[in-house]
């Protein structure tokens, strides 16, 4: 992910970055205040007292501006440690994502997400980046045991981060039910066991 911005290969004006910084900052305290209808170019700008031509000058329109917001917020985590072994990384990083769900931020983000894709259907693309942010850090997880060689070398590692965090996602977000150590345990022993070698026949 990056937020939104051209890279050229050349290293960064401190200043340019700076100012960068304070805008998307800025425009994840909107987002939290005002939702997502309000991160536009004009809030941001009297919010962080920045003109509002060096706001276009970065993302030129409020869907840009939006996603960038969104990818400074799903990726403003540092990323698990996966050390290994697998059943043990993913279970921590199962619990991981149970303790972020309950922030603030989650709950209100993902509202006001859902509410402004309902209104305006292009921005659909903002509730999904933040939802698959939420299940980055199992992609990392998973890209490290593949790396390892306790993957398969043809694993998505995309798809099954997915099927990892998505009944997390589903009880705490849709039905807005406490998410168990249960349901963890649940979660990664049907996906461990599905992802084992098989026994050996006998002779």
């Amino acid at each position: 992910m990056n937020d939104g911005t051209a890279t050229t290969g050349q290293r960064e004006n401190p200043r340019t970055r700076r100012v960068r910084e304070l805008v998307l900052n800025t425009a994840i305290e909107i987002l939290l205040e005002q939702g997502a209808q309000g991160v536009t170019a004009a809030n941001v700008a009297e919010k962080a007292d920045v003109a509002r031509t060096t706001i276009y000058r970065h993302w030129p329109d409020q869907r840009s501006l939006l996603l960038a917001t969104i990818d400074r917020l799903v990726t403003g985590r540092e990323l698990p440690e996966a050390t290994g072994p697998l059943d043990d990384d993913i279970r921590k990083t199962l619990r991981q994502l149970r303790k972020r769900l309950v922030y603030r931020e989650v709950h209100s983000v993902f509202g006001a997400l859902a509410g402004f894709a309902e209104q305006e259907p292009a921005f659909g693309d903002a509730q999904r980046m933040f939802v698959e942010g939420l299940s980055h850090p199992m992609v990392a997880v998973l890209q490290a045991a593949k790396d390892r060689g306790e993957l398969g070398a043809d694993t998505d590692c995309s798809f099954e981060a997915t099927l990892l965090t998505g009944p997390l996602l589903h009880q705490h977000l849709a039905l807005r039910s406490e998410i168990s150590d249960h349901l963890i345990a649940a979660v990664a022993d049907r996906w461990l066991e599905a992802h084992s070698d098989p026994a050996p026949r006998g002779g």
